[in-house]
């Protein structure tokens, strides 16, 4: 079966969270976020507040925890998968923000082979709905579950969205990860 998505639990320790979110919140500025294709931060479709920094570099624990599990789950014949020196994108959503159905992949603009699939990586549980949903070929709809740690990675073409936020922020780290070509160097004699 082709890989669609697939979510880990507890992929990070609340310790290595707590580490994230308190470095994040103590010593970078969040900005409100912009959504490709659309001229307003604060329109209809989106309301949060985002930062792009290397977490990888500053917290080597989340490259290992996340090299293994996109191991684990895909191959793509013909190419790697791309995101080690990516930025990470620290999205807060505080009470009542948002962010309406959409894809990752919007064409012109960004492709599949910059973002193949996505991953949510979910900090807190402090708050209400804010619910991250993906709407999956068959039409259903799958709401992934809230807890400290859990992981989410999924193409990057699926539809998803985070319902509005009630009591209390939610704090994510989102990447994307992309292909590119394997070089094969082998030489065949004939």
């Amino acid at each position: 079966m082709a890989f669609t998505y697939t979510i880990k639990p507890n992929l990070l320790t609340k310790e290595e969270c707590d580490l994230v979110l308190n470095f994040t919140l103590e010593n970078l500025i969040l900005n409100p976020a912009k959504t490709i294709g659309y001229d307003s931060p604060t329109s209809d479709t989106r309301k949060s507040n985002v930062v792009f920094y290397p977490y990888y570099q500053k917290f080597p624990f989340i490259l290992e925890k996340i090299s293994k599990l996109l191991d684990e789950n895909i191959t793509i014949k013909g190419f790697d998968l791309d995101y080690r020196n990516s930025q990470f994108q620290f999205t807060e959503y505080k009470d009542g923000d948002f962010f309406v159905w959409h894809k990752d992949i919007t064409g012109k603009e960004v492709t599949q082979h910059e973002r193949y699939c996505s991953l949510v990586i979910q900090l807190n549980d402090g708050y209400e709905e804010g619910d991250l949903e993906l709407k999956l070929s068959n039409g259903s709809i799958t709401k992934v579950e809230k807890g400290i740690g859990n992981t989410i990675v999924f193409l990057s073409d699926i539809e998803h969205r985070v319902t509005g936020v009630k009591n209390g922020n939610r704090y994510t780290l989102v990447n994307w990860v992309g292909l590119k070509e394997t070089n094969n160097y082998k030489k065949t004699l004939l």
